[in-house]
């Protein structure tokens, strides 16, 4: 196993995409340190890494407060001895035009995408240092990469995390610590749920009926992407195989991306 003896930090870990590497990452030999900030989640979440290992624990924490942050990590720390992978998956979505976007959602939604993505790299940052080396995953969107009616909170969240990504990048290489980003399109996961349910019912129509005409009229694959397609390149990019890789920006959405 590739990744045996080696630890990895993941936020968002209770569903969706942070789930599937949380898993993925366990199969192939991972200590996993999993965070989520719905409680209700981190049940089954430990039955399913059960299956894999016995050396994981999860808890529930709110990525943009700094003292939950800092005492998760710490916690980590002292548990296991090391992080050698963050990834940094947790996110909130918004629907809405940046009139109708109160202070308090912009606030909560750069809070959690663009404050939680820095106060969980700068938390596991002096020990990768310390260690002599780690990789950090981001996890941006395609919404990040382009303009998307309707989001301009949440777009501009994500566009900010790919910047960190090349700061950090830039910042961190010397220390032997690889930082890329990547940006999932319609992944089927509870948050792209939730996104086009609340895009359909401002167009009156179901999540469902949403989803299909996007991916029909946009997603060259014809497809949805399944958490385990992300899972794979995280894995990949922690990876040796990747051990050159750094400031990279690799969407996962079936050529959603590439064009108009």
């Amino acid at each position: 196993m590739r990744f045996q003896g080696k630890v990895a930090v993941i936020s968002g870990a209770g569903s969706g995409i942070g789930k599937a590497c949380a898993l993925r990452l366990a199969q192939e030999g991972c200590r996993i340190a999993a965070l989520d900030i719905n409680s209700d989640s981190i049940p089954e979440l430990k039955k399913e890494l059960s299956a894999y290992s016995r050396d994981f624990f999860c808890r529930e924490g709110d990525i943009s407060k700094a003292e939950s942050v800092n005492s998760f990590v710490l916690e980590t720390v002292k548990q296991f001895g090391r992080i050698d992978f963050l990834f940094n998956n947790a996110g909130v979505e918004f629907i809405s035009a940046l009139e109708e976007t109160s202070e308090e959602d912009w606030e909560h939604v750069q809070g959690t995408n663009m404050k939680g993505t820095f106060l969980m790299s700068k938390a596991v940052l002096p020990y990768m240092k310390a260690q002599g080396g780690g990789v950090i995953v981001n996890n941006a969107s395609d919404a990040g990469l382009r303009g998307i009616r309707l989001n301009a909170a949440y777009s501009s969240s994500k566009a900010g995390i790919i910047h960190l990504t090349r700061s950090m990048a830039l910042d961190y290489g010397k220390y032997n610590i690889r930082c890329n980003c990547i940006c999932p399109g319609c992944i089927k996961t509870p948050l792209c749920q939730r996104f086009n349910a609340e895009v359909g019912a401002l167009e009156g129509k179901t999540g469902e009926e949403v989803l299909n005409e996007f991916v029909k009229a946009n997603i060259p694959m014809q497809r949805v992407g399944m958490p385990e397609e992300v899972a794979a390149v995280l894995a990949f990019l922690c990876s040796d195989d990747a051990r050159y890789i750094s400031g990279a920006i690799i969407p996962v959405d079936g050529g959603l991306t590439a064009g108009m």
